[in-house]
C-alpha cells in the first residue's frame, strides 16, 4: 500500500525509482556476454539506488495516517532531478536519516514508524540516546570523510538536527559524546 503512494509520488516527479529499489533481480553471467564481470555502477548511481531504496522503505514503515516529515519530500524532489549531485543526494539522505532517528518509535516486532513523544532534553543521561546520537554524529563524520558531503553542510546538518535538539552548546554537545 505505502510502494503505490511512492510510486504514485515518482510518477508525479516523471521519474521511475532504480529497478532494485523495488524488485529483486537475479543476474547471471551469461547476462553479460560471458565476461564473468557484473557491471560496475558509479558512486552516482549507487548513491541513487540507496535513495530509491530509503525513500520505499521509510514510505512503507509509517503507521497508518502517520505523516511523513518533509525531508522525505526533499529527497524525493532531489531524486527525481536528474542533474542532482552525489553531494546533494547525500545531504537529504543524511537528514532524513536524522529525522527518522529523532521523530518516530519503531516497533520492535513490526518495523512500523510510530511519531515519539520522547523528550530528549529530559533525557541526556539515557545511553540508548547517548548511542543514537552518537551513531548519527559518527555516521556524518563519516560522509565528511569520504567526500560525499562537505564539512559547512555536515556541520549546518549536526548543529540543526542533532545539537539543537539537546540544548547543549557544540562544545558540550562534543564532550557529551566524548570528543
Amino acid at each position: 500500500m505505502k510502494r503505490t503512494t511512492f510510486m504514485t509520488t515518482l510518477e508525479k516527479l516523471n521519474v521511475a525509482p532504480s529497478p532494485s529499489a523495488t524488485t529483486t533481480t537475479t543476474l547471471r553471467m551469461s547476462d553479460f556476454g560471458g565476461s564473468g564481470l557484473l557491471p560496475e555502477l558509479t558512486p552516482l548511481e549507487k548513491m541513487q539506488q540507496s535513495a530509491d531504496r530509503f525513500i520505499v522503505s521509510f514510505e512503507e514503515s509509517l503507521g497508518e495516517g502517520v505523516p511523513a516529515p518533509p525531508e522525505l519530500a526533499a529527497l524525493g524532489e532531489a531524486r527525481a532531478d536528474p542533474d542532482a549531485s552525489m553531494e546533494l543526494l547525500t545531504k537529504r539522505t543524511y537528514e532524513l536519516m536524522i529525522e527518522r532517528g529523532m521523530l518516530y518509535d519503531v516497533d520492535p516486532e513490526t518495523g512500523v514508524l510510530t511519531p515519539t513523544n520522547y523528550d530528549i532534553k529530559a533525557n541526556l543521561d539515557e545511553p540508548a540516546v547517548k548511542s543514537e546520537f552518537g551513531q548519527l554524529y559518527k555516521y556524518g563524520m563519516n560522509l565528511i570523510t569520504r567526500g560525499m558531503i562537505n564539512v559547512d553542510d555536515a556541520k549546518e546538518i549536526v548543529k540543526k538536527r542533532l545539537i539543537a535538539r539537546t540544548g547543549l552548546s557544540p562544545e558540550e554537545f562534543d564532550t557529551w559524546l566524548g570528543y
